[in-house]
């Protein structure tokens, strides 16, 4: 009876503890209202649940003890029976029922003890769930990666921003104009700001400082999923730096007319960054092209030019179509008649890379993408056009409202030879004083490499892993950078919170100026740290990042979970999850939210 009476207790503890934890919401609630009645009255202001808590450790400690000098008296009559059969018997159901009691004892008290450690995070003794995102999470930032938001300029807490900078937004959907340019509704031409969903201000004076509409020029490409904000007056003051707020209202639409801000992201979007004291006057710089100038490429390859600090991506994206009288020509290829191939350049990785898609459909990839062409066995010629200058160089002349030329982010002119001076484009029709142009030959050949992963940092399943480092991951050929998204490389934390992340890409070349391979990072705020229960991060890729010669990565190739070996990928088992082969598609949720696809 003493051993039932011992279990049933242990029972009633579990019981209380399922209870403890059925409403949290209503618990937090009850407690808060508690202490403001107590610390009114003088009196104890500690959590009850914690409280209680606390009286459960107690209790459940003292059965502990309890049931071990039960063991113990048992284990003292099984030794001093001298063979008495009724003494053997009663010892050994005393040590059972002890056993039995302990066992559940023990888990009783494993639970109390981790619904304890709840209790007093809540309280601010340690970090729950809520406490530690309010902690790590940055309000309205989940856009940003997660949400409708794929890259903007400046970057979030970026510095040392010159007072010429323009400010520049890429959504993931196409975004109805009339909800970010003002009277756009009425007129196509309208270029002021709707500055009651896109508010820039300094941080220090409140939204009530916000820019005016007329004070702000907004442009958008052809797709309207880029835009570009250029503030008519200098923002900071020249004497000191001044930090800038860029709010995006929840009234923002899509060009379909929902909400571009909606589910766990639906407040909205704002980031800061810090404008110096400075103005921008160096000219943008050509760092890297793919094909390297006189390489011999395959003929699907994606010929790419990257820059050395963001672009202007309205004056250096758009389409060229013979049908077309609305051509891009501030950046162009040429095949070896001078004839300008069809196609569009679209830019990425920070606005620092512009690649070129043919309109020639040429193939499939392994996911059953199209792949497109260049003409085959041809030379062909890339020319970068520099702008037209003012009186006042290297700032370039505006063409209406855009440029005829690349400009910079601070419209600064393209130094096409690097001499650190913009000198404009010439009259001439093949290449002007500040242009850039390579050639390349292809081939009549199509490169089907698939590309795969062949490192990861932090590794799989590594623990302690920097909370500011970008994760990095590594690939065997050169990527795509335009596939390097946030649709298809993004990281998500477990469970999840208000997180934002963007990514980025670096090439690697050898001497000859032939990319070997390509690292993608991904940026994101301070990861919870250790020392509070150091949550878990997932990064995702997903079979959409593809090779620069447009090849999808599936199967998915990459380290296995030891880090030492591949993860053993086929046909049939094409997926790689925490570096296991897989039949099926990597699981795609965390607590709180859906994951990318990583079937698609």
């Amino acid at each position: 009876m003493r051993n039932r009476i011992f279990a049933g207790a242990a029972l009633c503890v579990l019981s209380l503890c399922v209870l403890s934890v059925a409403h949290p919401v209503l618990a937090q609630s009850a407690t808060d209202q508690l202490e403001a009645v107590a610390a009114g009255g003088g009196l104890p202001t500690a959590n009850i649940g914690i409280m209680i808590a606390r009286v459960i450790r107690v209790f459940l400690g003292t059965l502990g003890i309890i049931f071990t000098i039960v063991v113990l008296y048992a284990g003292f009559i099984y030794m001093t029976a001298q063979g008495d059969p009724d003494k053997i018997k009663k010892a050994k159901d005393m040590i059972k029922n002890g056993v039995i009691g302990m066992i559940i004892c023990l888990s009783a008290f494993s639970i109390t003890q981790f619904i304890l450690n709840r209790l007093l995070s809540a309280a601010g003794a340690g970090g729950s769930i809520s406490s530690i995102a309010d902690q790590y999470g940055e309000p309205l930032s989940g856009s940003l990666g997660a949400g409708i938001i794929d890259s903007h300029y400046p970057e979030r807490n970026a510095i040392d921003i010159p007072r010429n900078t323009r400010i520049m937004v890429t959504f993931k959907q196409a975004i109805n104009p009339a909800s970010i340019i003002s009277g756009y509704a009425t007129s196509s031409a309208a270029t002021d700001l709707n500055a009651d969903n896109i508010l820039i201000y300094p941080t220090a004076e409140g939204d009530g400082s916000k820019l005016a509409a007329s004070e702000v020029l907004v442009t958008t490409n052809d797709e309207h999923t880029i835009f570009v904000f250029d503030p008519v007056p200098l923002l900071g003051d020249g004497i000191d730096d001044v930090n800038y707020t860029v709010a995006l209202s929840n009234d923002i639409e899509l060009e379909d007319g929902g909400s571009a801000f909606s589910g766990n992201y639906s407040g909205g979007y704002e980031w800061t960054f810090e404008v110096s004291t400075e103005v921008d006057l160096t000219p943008p710089k050509v760092v890297s092209v793919i094909p390297r100038s006189l390489a011999s490429a395959a003929r699907n390859v994606t010929v790419s030019i990257t820059f050395n600090e963001a672009m202007d991506p309205v004056a250096s994206t758009g389409t060229y179509a013979e049908a077309s009288s609305g051509n891009l020509t501030n950046i162009e290829v040429l095949d070896g008649s001078g004839n300008n191939v069809e196609g569009t350049f679209a830019i990425s990785n920070g606005y620092k890379t512009l690649e070129f898609t043919p309109v020639d459909a040429c193939g499939e990839d392994p996911c059953g993408d199209t792949i497109y062409c260049l003409p085959g066995s041809d030379d062909l010629t890339v020319q970068a056009h520099a702008a037209s200058l003012t009186d006042e160089p290297p700032q370039a002349q505006a063409v209406g409202v855009s440029f005829d030329g690349l400009v910079d982010a601070a419209a600064n002119s393209l130094d096409g030879d690097g001499d650190g001076k913009a000198q404009g484009s010439s009259t001439d029709d093949v290449t002007g004083t500040d242009d850039y142009a390579w050639s390349f030959e292809t081939t009549s050949e199509i490169d089907d490499t698939v590309p795969a992963i062949t490192d990861m940092s932090p590794g799989i399943g590594d623990t302690f892993a920097d909370q500011d480092a970008d994760i990095e991951i590594t690939f065997n050929v050169a990527m795509r950078s335009s596939t390097l998204n946030t649709s298809n490389v993004s990281l998500w934390p477990d469970p999840w919170y208000e997180f934002w992340f963007s990514t980025r890409k670096t090439d690697v070349a050898d001497e000859d100026g032939d990319t070997l391979y390509t690292t993608a990072q991904i940026s994101h705020p301070t990861m919870v740290s250790s020392d509070d229960e150091g949550w878990m991060y997932f990064p995702v890729v997903t079979r959409g990042v593809k090779s620069n010669a447009q090849i999808c990565m599936f199967p998915a190739y990459g380290p296995d979970e030891s880090g030492t070996g591949v993860c053993d990928v086929t046909e049939a088992y094409p997926y790689c999850c925490d570096g296991v082969s897989s039949d099926e598609a990597c699981p795609t949720s965390v607590e709180g939210v859906d994951l990318p696809d990583t079937s698609e």
